[in-house]
């Protein structure tokens, strides 16, 4: 049974979709081609700016992107998707510091070839593409990282939503200290709530930046038609439960009818 915390956390994860410029956006969506729903999920329509209803300033750009929020409201509700342990975090942590030495100290100066010209604006700000290194090292410690993650996130939600790119931006909505920066499953994101209060800021800030998936535009489709058809679900529902408050039974036979097991193909 969700709790009111949980459903406020839910809210605010379609707000923010909203505000970063989704034109459609809904909760409990079911994942294309896989049994998992997700909270929140929105649907970054590349539109001309100005168009009614749209944010400004938004994520949006020349391709459609799909964005997820999985909302965990506390820390038990975190682990229950994951796999965290003490033993392997610090093990995790060992190896991205090792990595970053080796990255900035070695690879920039022996393997310049591998800085993405043109990526951004001040040279210093470039991207680079490390998975082509040839360092001997850095291989080393990258495998074992991927070892470490696959131990700690592997067939787990957070793992299959990332792995198969089911969406292009993944995130986790929690209240602040539910998880550290260093907790958050590779190929995801972490949003944290603003403020504890109403007020008119944003109602997350980015701890921490999710990565481009780019996703495919097979899956970009069916996520919409899964947000669509979650939207449609609530308006249906809701539409019944007016007309005859009596009749809760039978609706849901009438949305098994509609949407027999979820839209997961």
């Amino acid at each position: 049974m969700e709790t009111p915390a949980h459903a406020a956390l839910r809210a605010d994860a379609v707000r923010f979709l909203f505000e970063i410029g989704c034109a459609a956006a809904a909760t409990e969506i079911p994942c294309p081609i896989s049994r998992f729903r997700v909270d929140a999920a929105g649907y970054l329509d590349p539109l001309p700016r100005g168009v009614a209803g749209v944010a400004q300033g938004s994520w949006r750009g020349a391709t459609a992107r799909t964005v997820i929020i999985e909302c965990k409201q506390a820390r038990a509700d975190f682990l229950r998707d994951s796999r965290q342990t003490p033993a392997l975090l610090a093990r995790r942590r060992e190896l991205e510091a090792a990595r970053a030495c080796l990255e900035e100290r070695i690879i920039r100066v022996a393997e310049p070839e591998l800085r993405i010209g043109g990526s951004a604006l001040f040279p210093e700000l470039e991207r680079w593409d490390y998975d082509r290194s040839r360092l001997a090292s850095y291989r080393r410690i990258v495998a074992e990282l991927r070892r470490t993650d696959l131990a700690l996130h592997g067939q787990t939600k957070f793992w299959v939503l990332r792995q198969y790119k089911l969406s292009d931006f993944l995130f986790i909505a929690a209240p602040r200290g539910v998880l550290q920066a260093d907790e958050v499953p590779p190929g995801w994101g972490l949003l944290e709530p603003m403020a504890d209060e109403a007020t008119d800021l944003p109602p997350f800030r980015i701890r921490v930046a999710a990565p481009d998936l780019n996703a495919r535009e097979v899956r970009r489709l069916r996520m919409l038609r899964n947000i669509a058809a979650a939207a449609s679900r609530r308006v249906f529902a809701a539409s019944a439960n007016e007309s005859d408050p009596a009749g809760a039974g039978s609706l849901e036979a009438q949305l098994e009818k509609v949407d027999p097991g979820g839209l997961r193909s």
